[in-house]
C-alpha cells in the first residue's frame, strides 16, 4: 500500500514542475520588485519631473535589463486605479520595445479584466504605437505653392 501511494507522490513532484531558481535570481527579482514599488511611489510625488522620471527608469533598465521592463507591465496587474495609472505613465515615458507585445496581448485578451485591458491600451496609445496613433502620425501635409 505504502509503495503505490508512494508512487504517486513520486509523480506528483515531477521535475517538469520544480522551480530551479538560485539565490541570486530570486534576489534580482526581489530588487526590481522593490524598484519597480519606489518608482510607483515617485510617480505619486508632483514634484519629481518627466525627465527626472526618464532618468530613473533608464537607469534601472540598465541595472536590471529586460527583467525590469517585464516586471512593470506586471504592476499593471494592480487593483488600485490610480496605480495602474502610475504604471501607465511609467511605460509610456520608459517607451521599451521589449513592453509592446504583452502590452497587445493584455489589450486584446477578452478574458481580463475590462480596467486593465483598458490600461493596456492607453499605455500602448501614450508609446504610439496603436493602429490610430500611428495612423494619425502619417497626415498627409498639403502645401501651396504660389
Amino acid at each position: 500500500m505504502e509503495r503505490g501511494s508512494a508512487r504517486l507522490f513520486q509523480q506528483a513532484t515531477s521535475p517538469a514542475f520544480k522551480q530551479s531558481w538560485n539565490v541570486v535570481e530570486l534576489e534580482t527579482r526581489k530588487q526590481i520588485r522593490r524598484k519597480v514599488n519606489e518608482l510607483l511611489r515617485l510617480a505619486g510625488d508632483m514634484t519629481v519631473t518627466t525627465s527626472e522620471m526618464r532618468q530613473q527608469l533608464l537607469q534601472s533598465v540598465a541595472t536590471f535589463g529586460t527583467p525590469f521592463a517585464t516586471q512593470l507591465v506586471r504592476s499593471l496587474y494592480r487593483d488600485d486605479y490610480a496605480e495602474r495609472q502610475s504604471v501607465v505613465w511609467l511605460l509610456t515615458v520608459l517607451n521599451e520595445k521589449e513592453t509592446i507585445p504583452p502590452l497587445q496581448r493584455m489589450a486584446s485578451d477578452s478574458r481580463l479584466p475590462r480596467a486593465l485591458r483598458l490600461s493596456a491600451s492607453l499605455a500602448l496609445a501614450g508609446m504610439g504605437v496603436t493602429a490610430e496613433t500611428i495612423k494619425n502620425n502619417r497626415r498627409v501635409r498639403l502645401y501651396a505653392i504660389s
